[in-house]
C-alpha cells in the first residue's frame, strides 16, 4: 500500500468517525449500527425504512444515545414519561431502554398506538 493511499484511508476513517459523532447525541461507542439496524428491521418490518430514517435523525442510530437534557433515551429517543408502560409493552424494565431491541419494540408499539410518527421530533425524516 502506498503512503498516499494509506494517508487517504486514514483520513476517510477520521472524517467518517467525526461525522458520525457530530450527529450522534450521547455518542459512547455502544452497539454497532448493524445491531441497531437489525433491531429496527425485526420490530418494524414493512416500515423499517421509515423507522431507520427516524432513528438516524433521533439518535444517529446509537442505541446508547441520551438527549442533552437526559429525558430521551436510546435508538428512538423514548421519553422518560413512557417509563411506566415500557415494561408492560416490552417485558423489560425501564433500565433496558438502551437495549436496541427493547427500544425498537416500544417504538413500534408507540408508532401504531399514535397512528404514525407524530410522537417523534424527527417525524419529517420518515
Amino acid at each position: 500500500m502506498t503512503k498516499r493511499l494509506r494517508a487517504a484511508l486514514i483520513g476517510l476513517a477520521f472524517v467518517g468517525t467525526l461525522g458520525l459523532a457530530a450527529c450522534d447525541p450521547g455518542s459512547s461507542g455502544a452497539a454497532a449500527p448493524s445491531s441497531a439496524q437489525d433491531a429496527i428491521n425485526v420490530a418494524f418490518g414493512p416500515v423499517a425504512g421509515q423507522a431507520t430514517r427516524v432513528a438516524q435523525c433521533e439518535s444517529g442510530l446509537n442505541p446508547a444515545a441520551v438527549s442533552p437534557g437526559g429525558a430521551n433515551y436510546g435508538l428512538f429517543q423514548i421519553n422518560r414519561v413512557h417509563a411506566g408502560e415500557f415494561q408492560a409493552v416490552t417485558g423489560q424494565p425501564w433500565s433496558s431502554v438502551l437495549d436496541p431491541y427493547a427500544n425498537a419494540r416500544y417504538a413500534v408499539w408507540l408508532y401504531y398506538q399514535s397512528g404514525g410518527w407524530g410522537p417523534w421530533t424527527c417525524r419529517w425524516a420518515a
